[in-house]
C-alpha cells in the first residue's frame, strides 16, 4: 500500500470501528486457550499481534519496512521482514496462522501457493482465520491506495482454501450490516471522479466522531454475535475460518483391487 497508509493504519487500528470489529472477531474465533503458537502472515502495523499476545506466542512478518517499524513503535517485537512469495514457513509449527488483508495485494504473486505454503506450516488440526476484500465491483479510490490486484466471492474462496488442502470450518460475507451505504458510496463515488483517479489516492480509513465511530462499532460487534450462528449472503469483506485436516486421508481405503489379483 501507498506508504502514508502505514501511518494512517497505525493510527487507526486501536480505535477505528472497522479495525475495533475485525479484530474482536478474529478473537472471538482462536481457540479457547492460552498457550496457541500463532503467526500472523502479513501483519501489518501490528495491533491484532498485540491482541493475541494473551492466547500464546504471537510472531508475525511483514514485507513492508515501514509496517515493521511501526511493530517496534508500537511495541511488539516478534517482526520480521519476509515476502510470503518465496518464505519458505517451518513445517507444522504453528496452532493458528492469520492472514487478513493480505492475499488481495498485488505483491503476491500466486495466492494459491501461498496457501499450500500456510496449509504446510500448520500443525495438524491447526486453523488458518483469513479474511479477503469482496466483489470486484467494489473497487474504488480505495484499492488504488492499498494496492489491491484482486477481490473475491465467498465461493472463490472457499475453493481457493480446499484447493489448498484445508477443511472450511465458516466462511461468510463481513460488514454486512453496512453494506449498502458502503456500496452506494464506493460507486457512486467512482462515477463522480469519472475515470479522473488522484495522483496521491487515499483509503477509506477516515476519522470519524466519537459518537459515529461508537456507533458503527457497535453495529459490527453486533454482527460478530451473530456471525457465530448463521453466515451472511453479502458484505464488503469474506471472512473464513478453515482447518488442516487433524490427520493424513487413508489411502489405503481407496484403493481397488481388481478381481483376479491377490
Amino acid at each position: 500500500m501507498n506508504e502514508a497508509e502505514y501511518v494512517t493504519m497505525y493510527e487507526a487500528e486501536d480505535s477505528h470501528w472497522w479495525y475495533a470489529s475485525l479484530h474482536a472477531l478474529v478473537l472471538q474465533s482462536l481457540p479457547k486457550s492460552s498457550d496457541l503458537v500463532i503467526f500472523d502472515a502479513g501483519c501489518g502495523t501490528g495491533r491484532l499481534m498485540q491482541l493475541m499476545q494473551v492466547r500464546g506466542r504471537v510472531s508475525g512478518c511483514d514485507n513492508a519496512p515501514e509496517a515493521v517499524a511501526l511493530c517496534g513503535k508500537r511495541g511488539v517485537s516478534n517482526v520480521r521482514m519476509c515476502d510470503l512469495n518465496t518464505t519458505q514457513l517451518p513445517e507444522s509449527r504453528y496452532d493458528v496462522i492469520t492472514s487478513i488483508d493480505v492475499l488481495y495485494h498485488r505483491a503476491v504473486k500466486d495466492e494459491h501457493l501461498v496457501l499450500k505454503s500456510m496449509h504446510r506450516a500448520l500443525k495438524p488440526g491447526g486453523m488458518l482465520i483469513f479474511q479477503v476484500p469482496a466483489y470486484e465491483w467494489l473497487r474504488s479510490e480505495h484499492d488504488e491506495a492499498v494496492h489491491t490486484e484482486r477481490r473475491y466471492t465467498r465461493s472463490g474462496v472457499v475453493t481457493m482454501l480446499r484447493d489448498a488442502g484445508l477443511v472450511v470450518e465458516k466462511a461468510s460475507y463481513r460488514v454486512g450490516l453496512l453494506f449498502l451505504p458502503i456500496a452506494a458510496i464506493r460507486v457512486f463515488g467512482r462515477r463522480s471522479r469519472n475515470g479522473r483517479g488522484r495522483q496521491n489516492p487515499v483509503s477509506d480509513v477516515t476519522r470519524h466522531s466519537r459518537i459515529v465511530n461508537t456507533l458503527l462499532t457497535k453495529v459490527l460487534l453486533a454482527e460478530n454475535a451473530l456471525l457465530k450462528h448463521v453466515s451472511l449472503p453479502f458484505g464488503s469483506s469474506v471472512f473464513a475460518i478453515a482447518r488442516k485436516p487433524a490427520t493424513k486421508p487413508d489411502l489405503k481405503q481407496h484403493i481397488e483391487i481388481p478381481t483376479g489379483c491377490s
